[in-house]
């Protein structure tokens, strides 16, 4: 995991003052929480009067997210020790996809936050088919649950169909192969990671086409011709 340090040059004696963040980036799914980290230190002559996180905006003054309309009631800053600062954001939105600044006001200096902090991405899964949705009995089908970015705690996936958990499709890999595909596979497939069963991703409908043997007769031979049928979700 990168460290990544900012420093601010210019400053009294021996003290350094600065900001660190333990994690650059970050991919979080839609609909949990997340905590945000970083410590800071600066001058032991110098008092801390406030802290506060804010949503990097370009060309805006940095607002405090406890202040910001998007963000009511749904941001926390936990209690830390001095030198600590977590920013902790519950009930994400794709739309909190954002960089995340920490700054502070000393009796002499306030951090503008000018430099990058961490970078959240929230994401929400869906579900996606291959070859094609609509197959023929017998074919290789691969169901993947796919998100915008890697997770960051790398789940195991669970894999639904007509909304019953399907069994034994929990695990670390985010496919479900069907190899071959039967009439008993057509359905309405979701997905989850585990530990947030609420969270599906929005259904994806199987179509398998099964082939059907008829007799033909004919003035002088009987024939088996085979004629394609669907078999669709219930």
């Amino acid at each position: 995991m990168a460290l990544f340090l900012i420093y601010f040059s210019g400053l009294q004696g021996n003290s350094c003052t600065r900001v660190s963040y333990p994690t650059r980036t970050m991919c979080v799914l839609q609909g949990t929480s997340v905590n945000i980290s970083c410590t800071y230190s600066h001058p032991p002559d110098a008092t801390l009067n406030s802290t506060y996180w804010f949503k990097w905006r370009a060309n805006q003054e940095p607002s405090d997210l406890q202040s910001d309309s998007e963000y009511e009631g749904r941001v926390e800053y936990p209690v830390e020790e001095t030198g600590r600062s977590t920013l902790r954001i519950t009930d994400l939105r794709v739309t909190d996809s954002a960089e995340y600044c920490f700054t502070f006001k000393t009796t002499y200096f306030e951090w503008k936050g000018s430099l990058h902090g961490t970078t959240l991405t929230v994401t929400g899964l869906r579900v996606e088919v291959t070859p094609v949705a609509t197959v023929t009995e017998g074919q290789r089908v691969t169901l993947t649950c796919i998100t915008s970015c890697p997770l960051a705690d790398k789940p195991s996936y669970i894999w639904y169909q007509n909304n019953g958990p399907v069994t034994g499709s929990e695990n670390p890999k985010n496919q479900l192969v069907l190899d071959p595909v039967g009439l008993q596979h057509a359905g309405n497939y979701s997905c989850s990671v585990r530990n947030y069963p609420h969270l599906r991703s929005p259904e994806e409908t199987l179509t398998v086409q099964c082939t059907m043997s008829i007799l033909h007769h004919t003035s002088s031979v009987s024939d088996w011709l085979n004629l394609p049928s669907l078999v669709r979700p219930p």
